[in-house]
């Protein structure tokens, strides 16, 4: 076993004791137990860039991004199995809660800057302003560390959780 990587032994598809976190050697049953491996490190989502429409009804393009981990393996196993699974319950959060971030101010509010590249208006603006995507990935035992998006082709760049 890699020490980048954690173990959840199956048993004709049920995961059987406590997933192995540490490496070095271990046993499991030849034909009858399988060895799933999941990854300790963070991983990251690319969201596709898309058009989302402002208050104002002024589109721009946004380009988000994540980084994660899983924090608890044997449910992540239980509830998402793998990680194509995992990537597509991120695309749905984090995509549903750009849209409403990005939805709730006017263009001005998120592009103008100062001088020092800071966000005029509100220093936080676009944020997620609740921990609703934090919570809903801890439901499927992931942490999110930090999400982010590009607007362009303005070129602005804004870190949202992290």
């Amino acid at each position: 076993m890699n020490q980048t990587e954690q173990v959840i032994i199956t048993q004709f598809g049920q995961p059987q004791g406590e997933p192995i976190t540490e490496p070095g050697l271990h046993l499991k049953l030849p034909f009858i137990q399988d060895v799933n491996q999941i990854d300790k490190r963070f991983l990251e989502w690319d969201g596709l860039p898309v058009a989302i429409p402002t208050r104002d009804k002024t589109y721009i393009h946004v380009d988000t991004y994540a980084r994660w981990r899983i924090s608890d393996p044997k449910t992540y196993f239980v509830r998402l199995h793998d990680e194509r699974s995992a990537q597509s319950r991120l695309e749905d959060i984090l995509g549903s809660e750009t849209r409403n971030s990005i939805a709730k101010h006017d263009l001005i509010e998120i592009v103008r800057t100062d001088k020092d590249r800071n966000a005029a208006a509100n220093k936080s603006i676009p944020s997620f302003k609740s921990d609703e995507p934090q919570k809903t990935m801890k439901t499927f035992f992931l942490f999110l560390l930090c999400v982010a998006n590009f607007l362009g082709p303005i070129g602005i760049s804004r870190n949202w959780i992290g």
